[in-house]
């Protein structure tokens, strides 16, 4: 029996080590293992916060452009809602008729249209057509109120210009035009529009950016 005791201790001897070796070299590897997570966590830690410090950055400048761009927008509205109420406001006052001016001006448009119209004619040898007039066209309240006044002072005006002919053509029209004032003349297919809208527009496109340094003197857009 003590032979066989000693097999048996020796092989309890061997199957310990073993173990030990085992558990020690498993012990050994989780420690890599955990090492390894804790490197590569770190990793994923580090790119996360990268990418989140870059996502964050592109958030504030994103903003801050919308940001600018609105009180762009908001500043720009504002000067163009200044400006049309200047333009609103031109448009007001050349319809004012203090003392016949506004009724004056409604001749001269006429009268510069009618001049300008027939030398055109005459430079293209265009002799007057017996069936075809120059219709002046005036708002429904210009018609009322200044519309033959202002087709006898416009033919007094441009008589020595486009001849006695081409002036007894001149007539008032029944149509009325949808516009605020100022004046229409058509002859044939050609319309002349001497319209305030149409000059006023015309004028925009030139004065605005004084006015809008008249309005604005601390910007220098």
């Amino acid at each position: 029996m003590t032979g066989l005791n000693k097999i048996i201790e020796r092989i309890l001897l061997d199957a310990k080590e073993r173990a030990r070796e085992t558990l020690e070299s498993a012990q050994r590897d989780c420690r890599r293992a955990a090492e390894d997570f804790a490197a590569h966590a770190e990793e994923i830690r580090d790119d996360y916060a990268a990418r989140l410090e870059t996502d964050a950055q592109e958030l504030v400048e994103s903003a801050a452009r919308d940001t600018v761009a609105n009180h762009e927008k908001t500043l720009a509205d504002a000067r163009k809602a200044l400006i049309d109420q200047a333009f609103d406001a031109a448009v007001t006052e050349l319809r004012r008729d203090d003392f016949g001016k506004y009724r004056e001006l409604l001749t001269a448009l006429l009268t510069s249209a009618l001049i300008d119209l027939v030398a055109k004619q005459k430079q293209a040898g265009i002799e007057p057509d017996q069936d075809t007039y120059y219709e002046v066209m005036l708002s429904k309240s210009d018609r009322a109120a200044y519309g033959e006044s202002v087709i006898n002072g416009a033919r007094r005006a441009a008589y020595r210009h486009i001849g006695a002919a081409r002036n007894e053509k001149v007539y008032l029209s029944d149509e009325t035009p949808n516009i605020t004032g100022g004046v229409h003349l058509r002859y044939g297919d050609e319309l002349i529009d001497c319209s305030l809208e149409t000059i006023l527009r015309e004028l925009r496109a030139v004065a605005e950016p004084r006015i809008a340094a008249i309005l604005f003197p601390e910007s220098k857009a």
